[in-house]
This record gives structure tokens, sequence and C-alpha cells, in this order.
């Protein structure tokens, strides 16, 4: 009887030790993903960093204006009339 309680728990105690070494390979393959995920995003921002300063770098003759202010002449100088 007592040999088989022990046996028992042997087998108990080596599918609990590979199910946590599953466990620790999923957490590593989670993380190298995650890295790989972050490395990724810091690659498209770089990307999208050049475009977003060509768009600053637009005339404001571009339609960015409101076209009230594109009707008015600017005043570069202030002055009494």
């Amino acid at each position: 009887m007592k040999d088989e309680q022990i046996k028992s728990l042997v087998e108990i105690q080596n599918q609990t030790q590979n199910l946590l070494d599953q466990q620790q390979r999923l957490a590593l393959q989670d993380k190298k993903l995650i890295e790989e995920y972050k490395s990724e995003i810091k690659d498209l921002k770089a990307l999208e960093m050049p475009s977003n300063e060509v768009e600053k770098d637009v005339s404001p003759q571009s339609g960015t204006e409101p076209a009230e202010e594109q009707a008015k002449p600017k005043k570069w100088w202030f002055g009494k009339r």
C-alpha cells in the first residue's frame, strides 16, 4: 500500500515539475516576444518621425490655416492710424 502511495506521489511530483518547466519556457518565450515587439515599435516610430517633421515644414498656404485667417492680410507692424 505504501509503495503505491509513494509511486503516486512521485508521479504527481514529476507532473508538477513538468508543468513548472513548461510555465518557465512559456514565460521566457513571452519575454522574448515582448522584446521583439518593443524593437519593432521603436523601428516604426523612427520611420514615422521624419514624415512628421516634413508635415511641420509645409507652408501655411497649404490649407492648414482657417479660411478667415487666409483672407486677412497679415500686419507686420503695429502703429497708430
